[in-house]
């Protein structure tokens, strides 16, 4: 298998997570903890963890902490090229927990300006797969880089996956979503931002005309798969097979919009964290993809690592070894 290629944020998380709700002036009960993070990094090591092979690309600082974090994503087994910015520190990301909701704190780091000429572009031309979060999209550098990787992987032909990553940013900023997404991961928030519908499944429609495939993350819900098929095709078509999604835009005119909900799977142990849970459900979705999984099963295998992995504090915690073997599949492509 050729190798995904992503880039982005390399940050470390510093996660707070209270045994109760903060009370004013006084003190709260509660753990503190850091690990490393940033999601295109998460994603990065969940599909290498997964047992694919990963090039990731992002700038930090000239720091201890970002020396620290490249020689951890390595150890991990990524192909790591890291630019070093002179000026501006490695990021740190504050995040508060209260279970599953979390809040997060986003400082200006060396993250924030990864400009185009930091992106190896003959790793992108040479991948299997492109993957790209909505954060490279909300500072002038990032953009700009996004755009550069965006045209030299459809010049390549290289797919493309895009999440767009932050409700928050996309209602203040907007995002005008990349042409030629293969698959789009929004979570609830995020397709509503996007579309402007309440209703998820309206949104998910909405958005399947500007993607092959939606895959829509609802958390302890489940998924919700859309694809745009011919009129008058059945379910049947939902579970042809990543091999199966069209190679042009969805909507056009001749195609209705298939909905598929896909089950949650039930954890192991009660939730703590979702930091970092999209992101290894992302991972997993794009690699069970690439593996010849169809989009239903690729969505159940996502949500089942995603579920493991809101029961640990962080977003890269090690998860039992029978947990990973569950993930393993044989490779059709």
């Amino acid at each position: 298998m050729r190798h995904l290629f992503t880039f982005g944020d390399l940050v470390l998380d510093v996660v707070a997570t209270a045994e109760s709700g903060l009370e004013a002036d006084t003190d709260t009960p509660g753990e503190v903890r850091s690990a490393p993070g940033g999601s295109a990094a998460n994603f990065a090591v969940w599909t290498r963890r997964l047992g694919s092979p990963v090039c990731f690309a992002t700038r930090v600082g000239d720091d201890l902490l970002g020396r620290a974090l490249v020689a951890d994503m390595r150890e991990e087994g990524v192909e790591v090229h890291a630019a070093v910015d002179p000026v501006h520190p490695t990021a740190v990301l504050v995040l508060f927990s209260d279970g599953v909701q979390r809040h997060m704190m986003v400082p200006r780091g060396a993250n924030h300006f990864f400009g185009p000429g930091d992106l190896p572009e003959e790793r992108i031309r040479t991948a299997g797969w492109l993957h790209a979060t909505g954060y490279a999209f909300f500072w002038e550098a990032t953009r700009r880089a996004l755009d550069r990787a965006l045209t030299v992987a459809r010049e390549a032909g290289v797919p493309i996956s895009f999440d767009p990553s932050s409700a928050g940013f996309i209602r203040r900023h907007g995002l005008d979503l990349p042409e030629g997404i293969k698959v789009l991961m929004p979570n609830r928030d995020e397709a509503r931002a996007l579309t402007g519908c309440a209703d998820v499944e309206a949104a998910a429609r909405e958005l399947a005309r500007r993607a092959e495939l939606v895959a829509v993350k609802l958390g302890p819900e489940g998924a919700l798969l859309a694809q745009a098929v011919p009129d008058g095709a059945g379910p049947a078509q939902m579970r042809a097979g990543a091999a199966q999604m069209g190679a042009g835009a969805a909507g056009t005119a001749g195609t209705a919009v298939e909905l598929t909900y896909v089950p949650p799977v039930a954890p192991s142990a009660p939730p703590v964290d979702g930091t970092g849970s999209g992101d290894a459900w992302g991972a997993a979705l794009i690699d069970g993809l690439r593996r010849g999984l169809d989009p239903y099963r690729a969505a159940l295998r996502a949500n089942r690592l995603g579920a493991e992995v809101v029961t640990r504090v962080g977003a890269r915690p090690v998860l039992p070894p029978e947990i990973m073997q569950e993930m393993e599949v044989d490779d059709d492509v």
